[in-house]
């Protein structure tokens, strides 16, 4: 496998807001998944400028952190301090809070985290005020079309679904299969190892490969919790775990009316196509799938959550459905605006579904997303 600094580099669209100073000195703090490029993007925004990083997996760097004589001193001799893997620093919101506070010489703080860092350092209650917080994911489709064109991203629907768009996928695809084993079986659950106590990991990993098995369909703890012979509440805390160490993300149900609409159950996607086939060992072609559907479900909803961080806009996902089973795959709601969409392998006429959603919600129509206006959806 080439090595990843003879890729071509693909810019971010955070790069943008990352290039100027926040208000008041704050440090910018970036969480994403692991390998999503969040250490590269930061290496290009100071190249050509005088910086230093440090890790939270170097045990010289964790003893420079854990000394505030010795941290505070290098904001006065770099203009760019970049703290990397920022989950494993004990106290980073301690640590944030003094350098922020002491930075008399206005150098930019960068720190990124492969996890929530409240998991880790209780960032928001050390740190308040002090930070801006930003999300960085695998390539969204805006970026590629960027680097290509929204016609090579049409071209190249198949392989996004199937092997997702980690940076390492996107510019090797030849190697595409092997990386993404490799990493669901060495990396993927690094952060919860590290950071929770897990007495017993291979539930984990049961109950992750039973969620990549059922991504779009609705799902109750209680259930899983009969199917699999874990207790409701452990399951309760894998998932929170895993969707706070950027593996996945729950759904939950819109429920404005009690009587006919179903508030219980929730959905789960990953973040990654990629990661979920190579969690469930399928790399079939779509032809050759039943889960196609599901496949292009998850894209959808990934890339949307990619637009509206990028936006920082507040906007919240939901999915409805009725207690005669009528559903529509995603609600968006913001400012008390309602927008609907239904993920469709092409172009069809209004379902049973849909009809019972507008009649509902009549000021709310729904739009009918396909791989083929993908264009239209996330530009």
């Amino acid at each position: 496998m080439p090595a990843w600094f003879d890729w071509p580099y693909i810019p971010r669209e955070l790069e943008a807001p990352l290039s100027e100073p926040g208000p008041s000195g704050r440090a910018e703090v970036i969480i994403g998944p692991r390998q999503v490029g969040k250490s590269t993007m930061l290496q290009k925004l100071v190249e050509g400028r005088r910086h230093i990083i440090l890790t939270g997996e170097d045990e010289d760097d964790l003893a420079i952190l854990s000394d505030p004589r010795s941290y505070l001193k290098l904001t006065e001799e770099y203009p760019y301090l970049i703290i990397d893997e920022a989950q494993f620093i004990p106290g980073i919101g301690r640590v944030i809070k003094r350098i922020v506070d002491n930075n008399r010489s206005g150098s930019r703080i960068f720190v990124t985290g492969s996890s929530s860092l409240d998991l880790a350092g209780g960032l928001k209650e050390s740190a308040a005020g002090r930070f801006n917080s930003y999300q960085l994911w695998p390539f969204s489709l805006q970026e590629l079309a960027g680097h290509s064109s929204w016609i090579e991203v049409k071209c190249s629907m198949d392989e996004r679904l199937i092997y997702g768009s980690m940076p390492a996928v996107v510019n090797d695809p030849r190697h595409a299969e092997e990386y993404l084993l490799d990493i669901s079986d060495a990396v993927l659950y690094k952060d919860i190892f590290k950071l929770a106590e897990m007495r017993r990991p291979t539930e984990l990993t049961k109950l992750v490969k039973y969620l990549a098995l059922n991504i779009g369909s609705v799902v109750r703890y209680g259930t899983m919790a009969s199917e699999l012979g874990i207790q409701n509440k452990t399951i309760e805390r894998y998932i929170d775990l895993l969707e706070a160490c950027c593996i996945l993300r729950v759904v939950p149900s819109l429920s404005r009316n009690p009587q006919s609409e179903i508030k219980l159950g929730k959905k789960i996607y990953f973040y990654d196509n990629g990661i979920r086939n190579a969690l469930i060992r399928n790399f079939s072609p779509l032809p050759a799938r039943t889960d196609s559907g599901a496949l292009w479900e998850n894209l959808f909803f990934t890339e949307r959550l990619k637009l509206h961080a990028f936006r920082r806009d507040g906007t919240e996902i939901f999915f409805w459905r009725t207690r005669t089973q009528h559903e529509v795959d995603f609600l968006e709601a913001q400012n008390g605006k309602v927008a609907a969409f239904e993920c469709k392998s092409s172009p069809k006429t209004k379902t049973t579904s849909i009809r019972a959603f507008e009649r509902a919600y009549p000021d709310t129509p729904v739009t009918i997303a396909t791989p083929g206006n993908v264009d239209e959806l996330f530009a």
